[in-house]
């Protein structure tokens, strides 16, 4: 018995020192040790307040333009969202809570509108009545009510004509808002009529809104001058001219430091008093048509062109954003060799040097012929003029469009960085630049397109190399192991 014993006791002992064992211990030991770093690696992240958005679109960031806003801040916000208890929108309150991260001003409550219905009686001016899913944004004594509907924005392009989320708008309503409740004075702009003029498409009149513009009409056949509460003056598509009485009090009104944009559509019949008044700042409309050679600038249509984006604050956010524009039947706009020395031009819309513009309207081809023009082309242009009287500076600013179509309604809804461009006009202008880039993002999910030799090589990859390499790697641990 006691030699059993002994034998035994000494294979115990022999076996702790087995190369097996020790290998087997070594891999539990390193398997304890990997475990024990996750869980304090998990528990320290834990208690860091940072997080990661992996979402394509970076649907959970917030722009440098917001980050702007809520730095300059000097007055407290307050973001009451309308919930059931336990029934919060997690998108839209992680998007908050980025507001909340970023400054101490933003304060976001919740509010069930069914348990507490005297809370909510104060905003419910008007007839307004407020629903469930909706966000007020307060300072002070101003306030602005966001629809819960106003915080996606739907297509109704489906067979079934139903409702289709497209773009998230949280951040766009939002900073509108806050905007909105600590501004000073509200931009105001006035949209010139008299001569034929178009009207802006309903879903732009919308956006204008929501960033916080106030749209009047200004008739000056009946108007002394241009209203003093006129931040901006849009012409939009004028088929008759101005009289010369008009034209002086445009020119008054842009001489003090206004701002406007022309957006103009090409007419059979000359408009010199338009003409003379842009001449004062160094452009001029190209009586043509502009076709594109370049088969990379057109959408399939030599006159439906896709410009080049220059490099301008206007553009910015329609480049980092991968949008186009799409502008049908442009005219060419020249800038003047001879102009003021306070003139500062810059091309906004460009087309290629393959390019050339139709002179001859009565022509019956799009095909170049001689006395037309010869490319490239600006198609729109930004202008600021700077003059300095008794040490003072004085700015105007200007964007002329060779365009109108490029705004139809079609067009806006299909192509995004059209009405963009308008309204990133509109802001450059007002010198709002905070309100530049805070657009929509796409809720829609992009279909990836692979070609057959894209797709020979992942399946490839997937099928035959992946096995291959669990194989191999499964061999060359069995052989390591059988060796020990």
């Amino acid at each position: 018995m006691k030699s059993g014993f002994k034998l035994s006791f000494s294979s115990i002992r022999n076996s702790f020192r087995d190369k097996k064992f020790k290998y087997g211990g070594y891999a539990t030991l390193m398997t304890a040790v990997v475990i024990a770093i996750a869980i304090i690696i998990n528990l320290v992240v834990d208690q860091i307040n940072w997080k990661l958005d992996l979402t394509q679109n970076q649907m959970f960031s917030l722009s440098d333009q917001t980050y702007k806003v809520l730095d300059n801040l000097k007055q407290d916000i307050k973001i009451i969202g309308l919930y059931e208890t336990g029934k919060e929108d997690r998108v839209i309150t992680e998007i908050i809570d980025r507001y909340q991260t970023r400054s101490k001003r933003v304060t976001f409550t919740t509010i069930d509108p069914e348990r507490y219905p005297q809370l909510v009686a104060k905003y419910e001016k008007d007839g307004t009545s407020l629903t469930t899913g909706s966000l007020i944004v307060e300072s002070g004594d101003r306030y602005k009510i966001i629809n819960r509907y106003d915080l996606v924005n739907y297509s109704f392009s489906n067979a079934y004509n139903q409702p289709q989320a497209q773009s998230l708008a949280v951040e766009q309503r939002l900073t509108g808002a806050i905007l909105y409740v600590t501004a000073e004075e509200l931009p105001v702009i006035y949209m010139l009529e008299g001569h034929g003029e178009d009207s802006l498409a309903d879903d732009i009149i919308k956006q204008l809104e929501i960033e916080n513009f106030t749209t009047e009409n200004l008739n000056l056949m009946t108007q002394d001058e241009v209203p003093e509460d006129a931040h901006a003056l849009v012409i939009f598509s004028p088929k008759r001219d101005l009289t010369k009485e008009e034209e002086e009090k445009l020119r008054k009104y842009l001489e003090n430091e206004g701002r406007a944009i022309f957006i103009m559509k090409y007419l059979s019949e000359e408009l010199p008093n338009f003409q003379a008044l842009l001449k004062s700042y160094g452009v001029t409309i190209d009586r043509s048509m502009v076709v594109e050679g370049d088969n990379n600038m057109h959408a399939g249509n030599p006159l439906y062109l896709v410009p080049k984006l220059e490099s301008h604050t206007i553009l910015s956010p329609l480049k980092t954003s991968q949008m186009y524009m799409l502008v049908p039947g442009a005219q060419s706009i020249q800038i003047l060799d001879v102009k003021k020395r306070s003139l500062k031009i810059e091309p906004l819309l460009v087309t290629s040097e393959n390019s050339w513009a139709k002179t001859n309207m009565e022509s019956t081809t799009i095909e170049k012929e001689e006395g037309d023009l010869e490319g490239p082309f600006n198609i729109a242009v930004a202008i600021t003029d700077e003059v300095y009287e008794d040490n003072k500076k004085k700015e105007t600013k200007l964007v002329v469009v060779g365009n109108a179509d490029f705004l139809s309604y079609n067009l806006i809804s299909q192509v995004p960085g059209n009405a963009n461009f308008l309204l990133n006009s509109l802001n450059w202008i007002q010198d709002r630049e905070e309100s530049i880039s805070i657009r929509p993002k796409s809720l829609t999910v992009p279909r990836l397109n692979i070609n057959a030799s894209q797709q020979l090589i992942l399946a490839g990859v997937v099928i035959i190399l992946i096995p291959l390499i669990i194989l191999a790697s499964g061999f060359i641990v069995w052989l390591r192991r059988r060796h020990l």
